[in-house]
């Protein structure tokens, strides 16, 4: 049977592999209000500088793109 992406998902969450994480979820259709947060995070690894050019704290915004991870799949995560 092929592996689903959540399940992929929760592996590289469990493990703390943020930027697989982060660039798998970012590609889900319904992040619902923690897509914002996971998409841009996701951009700041795909694109490093382009939002510090904007005058955006990268650090704080990879910060905030895990935490919406983590709030969206923590029932999955803990299960």
């Amino acid at each position: 049977m092929k592996e689903k992406k959540i399940d992929r998902l929760l592996v590289y969450i469990r493990r703390g592999d943020w930027p697989h994480a982060l660039s798998l979820a970012a590609s889900f259709p319904r992040l619902g209000e923690e897509r914002t947060a996971i998409v841009r995070a996701h951009e700041v690894l795909a694109h490093p500088g382009f939002y510090a050019q904007l005058g955006r704290d990268e650090d704080q915004i990879l910060r905030e793109g895990i935490a919406a991870l983590r709030s969206r799949y923590t029932s999955r995560i803990t299960a």
